[in-house]
């Protein structure tokens, strides 16, 4: 699964290493981050959801279109929660 985060203040670059840790934060038991990409003023952080969550992929990415921007706010806007790398 990938969510695309937007900085609320600095580049995209700057905020890597945050973003990664902001979502390991949130995701707790429900997965791990697998890898962070800056994407132009964007980044993307691809994680692993654990297998024993279970719920259908799109109550996944449902569930997570809420939960993350509820946690990350302050920090980053989340633009997409998708459930593969595209």
């Amino acid at each position: 699964m990938k969510v695309v985060l937007k900085p609320i203040a600095g580049t995209a670059e700057a905020n890597l290493d945050r973003a990664r840790e902001e979502v390991i934060r949130v995701l707790s038991f429900r997965g791990d981050v697998t890898g962070a990409k800056t994407e132009g003023s964007k980044i993307a952080v691809e994680f692993k959801v654990n297998p024993k969550w279970d719920l259908t992929p799109q109550e996944k990415v449902s569930y997570l279109m809420e939960w993350i921007p509820a946690k990350v706010k302050s920090v980053f806007k989340v633009l997409s929660v998708s459930e593969n790398s595209q």
